[in-house]
């Protein structure tokens, strides 16, 4: 059956619902194959009108419908249309009860309620409650919500959110829980979890000296990985009291930990539902940066419950009102729990690599965006990441103390409401009386802005003059100036920061708000290089002129942490692109000595941050180099990642081996600052020493081979495994420790996720061929998204093989995704995004790329999220085509 196109939706043209749902009571009858589920629903006209009441509904075999304890026929009591049934009910208030049968076993797009490896879960954001019951499915539809769940005892654990308020047998031998959730929240915060779970249990204290149970679930065999989790939550809502006034409200806060899931989390109120991945946490089977995951998402989650729960949105384009501000508030914490500078070098890394694209390309939008097909598809890294830069671009202009009294106000003003992006600004501008008329462009343009910079040194007066100049981006011509926040210092050639004021102050922030503005700067001497963009004080591709030799004083001498990583990138970022250019001319690829001399330097400079000096240490990836292209040549890019990893290695052999040596301690392992610091470096050094699969040295791959079997923890185990994948996948070293890998850990779906990918990547030019034997695993069998994204991104993450000139990787994938699409659609179309810059590569990688996305298009049914995504890339390319959109199963009487 197919169903026309979508129409695009308009953020402008929103109107208020014509009927509101103030209270709603459900009952959930979950049986083996079919679920029933009764909704008792308090209806209410929203102001004067005569038009019917249209509810949401998506796969719902509908069996009863009353109206204040009347029934209704079909058709002509109610109609059923494609996805809503409409009612003309008579009077403006009114009590509506539906009984509607779903199938959760065969949901296997998991949206909405379904059953997966035996547990029956829900994920309703953003409009997958009607998966559900009929509904008005919208976030400015706020209902209080009273939930019983019934089920067989066999099913020990009944979950929904708030507070549990009754349980216990039911007449026909089985069991019931009742839930209440007094405030009012959107439906696309409702969660149901059923099935044997095992959990841990805390309390925590809040600054009013409420005690808080907290609990944990997961399966058994994950109980003792999930102490780490709640340690984190415990941080996180202290940190929010602290912080920002936060106090948790109600008696009970639930986690529960699940495999299939297509996000990473889920902030339902007071029963947050987490991909396994940020929830487990053990030394044996989690690194060191799943752990920081863990970290982070749990406060992530956590912090929504204020601002995304308590204060909602208004509409689902003023999605960053939420994920922005809360990915802000997360990366504050943890900064505050590790190590600041380290935290913003590795959020920028991903900020550039992710969002930086995504602006470039044709799948740039807003971070509020006007229009769309597919809300799934505004998940992005435009929506959170850059979100969060314009919130904190907003604390850097109006400062800590105003920051902090505008987000007292936006919670004092809109607590229980659902709002929009205009009213978190204006309660920012309210509280620090700073205009924010221009700063609103950052809500409506996409596209990253350029900054050019250029500084002269009057060495009569001793004055340095900087210019800064924006401009838009190439594919965002007619952008208008926006404020600029620019963080900025001045180190000497003594290598001392200057004070920049009478108070001592030595680094102070510029506001760029024109097209070309001048700063002059007194009694600055001669030799002295400004260190601009200080902590990447705003989301802008900046251009300065640094020589080398400035390059390399910032690397040893600026104060600011994320400025001295970013001086030595760009050294490398520089002489990186230099030489894919001779890769192209087909010309020999060299490293200047000066940019070994550089690492070299800061291996030897005494008391060096150990996690800093690996990033330094790491070269800018596939991703960073191709952006930085005008016409992206794979091959030649991957030419010019080898030579530098190989000049790394030969020419700074000894200090890596002292580097490795002298940080390869036998202690027990720890999750701190300074141990995860170690193990990087540590880990760093092993990966240049053995980086060359045309070097067999013994010495080496036995070095490897040690870590591997004397580890610990896994951050060691797996950098072990992974050196001697590297040397060399076919030795039987190498395939020892993978079959090893693979019997220890595969009860443990995370390591074994990470074994499917490792497989596949190190076979480099093999890796489709090891792909397709992988899925015919048998713990590959009925996969979870999270292990079809470790195969799929393990071909992906094998350049030989994805970019092959004959077409072969980008063929494999748009398989992939057609495939998956008829399955899980939103999982699918994260696929897409592999091609979205398609445009940039040269002939034959383009046109290959363009008959990939070609074949997935003119498949007979597609998604909407597939095909909105389709459209964008291909643009003029898209094939028309009779409208083939996969319509949603009909709608049962």
């Amino acid at each position: 059956m197919a169903a026309s196109a979508p129409a695009l939706k308009n953020r402008l043209d929103y109107k208020a619902p014509d009927f509101l749902s103030p209270e709603i009571y459900l009952e959930f009858d979950v049986r083996d194959g079919e679920t029933f589920v009764t909704a008792t629903t308090r209806i209410m006209k929203n102001g004067q009108h005569n038009n019917p009441l249209v509810l949401d509904g998506r796969k719902l075999e509908t069996l009863e419908v009353e109206i204040d304890g009347l029934p209704l026929a079909p058709v002509t009591g109610y109609e059923i249309a494609g996805e809503t049934l409409t009612l003309h009910p008579a009077s403006d208030s009114f009590i509506l009860k539906t009984k509607v049968k779903i199938k959760p076993e065969e949901n296997t797009a998991l949206a909405g309620l379904y059953k997966s490896n035996g547990l029956w879960c829900t994920q309703c954001e953003a409009q997958d409650f009607r998966n559900i019951t009929w509904f008005i499915d919208r976030p400015d539809n706020m209902a209080s919500f009273k939930v019983k769940v019934i089920a067989d005892p066999s099913e020990h654990v009944l979950l929904s959110n708030g507070n549990l308020v009754a349980q216990g047998p039911t007449a026909d031998g089985r069991h019931f829980t009742l839930w209440e959730d007094p405030a009012p929240k959107p439906c696309y915060l409702f969660a149901l979890v059923a099935g044997k779970l095992d959990h841990i249990e805390d309390t925590f204290t809040t600054m009013s000296g409420r005690d808080v149970t907290l609990r944990i679930y997961a399966e058994s065999k994950d109980k003792d990985k999930l102490d780490f989790a709640m340690d984190s939550l415990k941080r996180a809502m202290r940190w929010d009291e602290v912080n920002y006034g936060r106090e948790y409200e109600l008696d009970l806060f639930n986690i529960v930990a699940v495999d299939y899931f297509n996000m990473g989390a889920m902030e339902n109120r007071s029963l947050n539902i987490f991909n396994t991945v940020y929830v487990l946490a053990h030394p044996k089977t989690q690194t060191d940066s799943a752990y920081a995951g863990v970290e982070g998402v749990i406060a992530h989650e956590f912090f929504h419950h204020w601002t995304g729960n308590n204060v909602t949105l208004r509409d689902w384009p003023e999605l960053t009102l939420k994920e922005g501000l809360t990915v802000f508030r997360d990366e504050s914490f943890s900064t505050d729990m590790g190590s600041a500078a380290i935290n913003r070098i590795e959020n920028v890394q991903y900020l550039r690599a992710a969002q930086f694209k995504e602006d470039a390309g044709p799948m740039a939008h807003p971070i509020r965006a006007d229009e769309y097909e597919s809300i799934n598809n505004f998940y992005t890294s435009t929506v959170y990441r850059k979100g969060a830069q314009v919130i904190g671009m907003i604390k850097t202009l109006i400062g800590d103390q105003n920051y902090r009294k505008g987000t007292d106000l936006y919670f004092q003003r809109h607590t229980g409401q659902a709002v929009t992006c205009d009213d978190f600004v204006q309660a920012m501008e309210d509280a620090s009386g700073y205009d924010m008329s221009q700063f609103k462009l950052w809500y409506s343009q996409a596209g990253t802005p350029i900054v050019d910079t250029s500084w002269t040194h009057n060495a009569l007066t001793n004055q340095l003059t900087l210019t800064l100049t924006q401009r838009p981006p190439v594919n965002k011509p007619n952008n208008l100036p926006v404020v600029i926040p620019v963080r900025m210092g001045i180190v000497t050639s003594q290598g001392r920061d200057l004070p920049l004021n009478a108070q001592g102050d030595t680094s102070t922030v510029l506001e760029l708000t024109q097209d070309r503005q001048i700063f002059v700067f007194d009694n600055v001497p001669a030799g002295s290089v400004p260190s601009l963009l200080r902590d990447f004080s705003a989301p802008v591709i900046l251009n300065a002129p640094y020589s080398d030799d400035e390059l390399r004083h910032l690397m040893v001498y600026d104060s600011d942490g994320f400025n001295q990583w970013e001086a030595g990138n760009q050294l490398m970022l520089k002489e990186m692109l230099a030489q894919i250019d001779q890769a192209e001319a087909g010309k020999p690829v060299t490293v200047k000595p000066a940019i070994i001399d550089a690492l070299r330097d800061m291996i030897n400079r005494p008391g060096m941050d150990k996690e800093l000096l690996s990033l330094m240490l790491s070269t800018p990836g596939y991703g960073i180099l191709a952006q930085k292209r005008a016409a992206i040549n794979p091959e030649a890019i991957k030419a010019v990642e080898d030579a530098f990893t190989t000049a790394i290695r030969t020419e700074l052999a000894s200090e890596l081996m002292a580097l490795y040596q002298a940080n390869n301690l036998q202690i027990p392992y720890s999750y701190d600052v300074q141990s995860v610091g170690r193990r990087a470096l540590k880990n760093t050094a092993l990966y240049y020493l053995c980086a060359d699969e045309t070097v067999k040295d013994p010495a080496l791959e036995t070095l490897a081979a040690q870590q591997y079997n004397g580890a610990d923890n896994m951050t060691d185990r797996s950098a072990g495994l992974r050196a001697l994948l590297r040397m060399n996948h076919k030795s039987g070293t190498a395939t020892a420790a993978l079959n090893d890998f693979y019997q220890t850990f595969r009860n443990d779906s995370t390591p074994l996720d990470s074994w499917f990918s490792m497989n596949v990547t190190y076979a480099r030019k093999d890796a489709i061929q090891v792909a397709n034997q992988m899925k015919q695993h048998p713990d590959f069998q009925n996969a979870s998204p999270n292990r079809l994204r470790a195969l799929i991104g393990g071909v992906v993450s094998a350049p030989n093989a994805f970019h092959n000139k004959d077409g072969s990787g980008y063929q494999y994938i748009a398989d992939e995704i057609v495939d998956l699409d008829g399955k899980n659609p939103q999982t699918a179309a994260r696929f897409v995004d592999f091609f979205a810059d398609f445009r940039k590569y040269q002939g034959p990688w383009q046109d290959q790329m363009k008959a990939a996305l070609t074949k997935i298009a003119q498949q007979p049914r597609i998604s909407t999220d597939v095909d909105e995504k389709l459209k964008k890339i291909l643009g003029a390319d898209y094939p028309r085509k009779p409208a083939a959109i996969i319509a949603p199963a009909p709608n049962g009487p």
